[in-house]
């Protein structure tokens, strides 16, 4: 079990740029926290805010921390399209960024804080030993919250598609099929359930809309990929991060020079559309209306036969 654990791909929400970011703020937060606890109590540590040379050298230190950590989490989301992100992966990664802070600390205070009686081993491995609570605590509540949302959202996914199976349901509506960066088929949406695509770096944010609910899923895909396995369904390209269904668009308007698609569910905000797709947009907006009319005359006309028989 713990094998298969290891080899088991961490929840895509951790890859997220902006949530990885976000990590490194609350890891910053936790260790102001975690100091003004820990260094009343240590031989080791000269943190303090109390006057100038004391405060220039934490700021300083801190400066550099949280460079260290925010470069790491641009390889990491760099390096997120090629490689498997793995636990063991990722426990092996932040356990380097713990390895490199605590040489840097080790560092610093040597060189310039300059501790009496203190060996350079001695202060290595305090600092590893509180970088490594500091580090670790915040990384277990983020990657536990990041496994929840990562379940939730599959949660949500298998409920939509059990209703899409309801025998209640009267008729069913053209099916949309979404596959991964591997090929692998993820989830099937109703595209009359489907509104819009959000690209987020190597990632697809799929919004929909079950039982009265607007959901969200996160498909690790290129946008590109979805645009090309998707050309012959309702979703059209109007931004370069932007995906829409025509079915659910409600109207366009302009704003200043730019312009903006309004879909029809009022908590969605108005989605931009460059110049570069626009003329692929409105046609695709122009072959929906067409056979919506097309559609209806075809049931005006059936109907009335049927009347006439």
């Amino acid at each position: 079990m713990a094998k298969i654990y290891k080899n088991q791909e961490i929840p895509k929400f951790l890859l997220d740029k902006r949530y990885l970011f976000g990590s490194v703020v609350f890891i910053m937060t936790f260790s102001f926290l975690f100091m003004a606890i820990y260094t009343p109590f240590s031989n080791t540590a000269w943190f303090d805010l109390s006057n100038r040379l004391d405060l220039g050298m934490t700021v300083a230190f801190y400066i550099v921390a949280v460079a260290i950590m925010c470069v790491s989490k641009m390889f990491m989301n760099t390096l997120q399209s090629r490689i498997r992100f793995t636990y063991a992966l990722y426990i092996l990664w932040a356990l380097v960024e713990i390895l490199i802070i605590a040489l840097f600390y080790t560092y610093f205070t040597h060189v310039y804080v300059k501790p009496v009686d203190y060996e350079v081993s001695s202060i290595f491995f305090k600092a590893l030993g509180c970088i490594l609570m500091i580090v670790a605590i915040p990384y277990c509540i983020l990657t536990l919250y990041a496994a929840y949302r990562d379940k939730t959202e599959e949660l949500q996914m298998i409920q939509y598609e059990m209703s899409l199976n309801d025998e209640s349901a009267v008729s069913y509506p053209s099916l949309i099929n979404l596959h991964d960066y591997n090929g692998i088929l993820k989830l099937t949406i109703n595209s009359d359930s489907l509104y819009y695509m959000e690209s987020q770096d190597n990632y697809v944010k799929i919004y929909y809309e079950n039982q009265g609910k607007l959901l969200s899923y996160m498909l690790r895909c290129r946008t590109k990929a979805i645009e090309e396995n998707l050309a012959d369904t309702s979703m059209v390209r109007c931004h370069r991060s932007y995906m829409v269904n025509v079915m659910k668009i409600n109207h366009m308007k302009k704003g200043g020079k730019a312009r903006y698609i309004v879909l029809s569910n009022e908590l969605i905000k108005p989605i931009p559309v460059s110049k570069s797709y626009l003329e692929n947009l409105i046609e695709k907006i122009d072959a929906y209306n067409t056979s919506v009319l097309k559609a209806n005359a075809a049931s005006v006309v059936a109907s009335e036969e049927t009347l006439a028989e």
